[in-house]
């Protein structure tokens, strides 16, 4: 860092500081809100994509290679023989099995951070039952919130006008 010599009316300057270019500096922010609704949420699929997650999890750790610092070695060849076992008897929507192998890959990248930096105390597991639908499984129209569960026969749907604490200019 350079420091100001006495008697100088410089400031002190850190060495690589750039200032952001003007338009992410004019950029509006955007306040993100999150309301919690009673649903009667699919406990099949929760149980399926949670074992998907496990499944997946074995797999992917099996191509974490460690030398002096750990490295995940996964191809897409191999990315797509997961994708195509994880498929076999899968009933529901597609996209929870390609969201499921891109939560574990995100999972083990950040144990290998942790693991390389000497934090990592054990192996990374699968511990909450969470499901994560991507957009295309997401539609909301006439204050209804419709989640593919399966592909053309099946979906959750919530009707957020029932909620009195969901502001009605909500857009979706």
């Amino acid at each position: 860092m350079e420091v100001a010599k006495e008697g100088d009316n410089q400031s002190c300057k850190a060495p690589n500081w750039k200032a952001p270019p003007p338009e992410k500096r004019d950029r509006k922010m955007e306040a993100v809100k999150s309301y919690r609704i009673p649903i009667d949420a699919p406990k099949d699929l929760i149980e399926a994509y949670f074992l998907v997650k496990k499944r997946a999890l074995n797999f992917i750790f099996s191509y974490v290679k460690i030398s002096k610092k750990a490295h995940l070695k996964l191809k897409s060849e191999d990315r797509k023989r997961l994708r195509n076992d994880l498929l076999k008897d899968w009933k529901f929507s597609k996209h929870y099995v390609d969201s499921a192998i891109d939560s574990v890959i995100g999972l083990v990248k950040g144990w290998i951070m942790l693991y390389n930096r000497g934090k990592a105390k054990s192996k990374p597991e699968v511990t909450r039952k969470t499901v994560y639908a991507k957009s295309s499984l997401v539609s909301f129209r006439g204050g209804a919130l419709k989640v593919s569960v399966e592909p053309h026969k099946r979906y959750l749907e919530v009707d957020l006008n029932k909620y009195p604490w969901i502001p009605k200019d909500f857009d979706g």
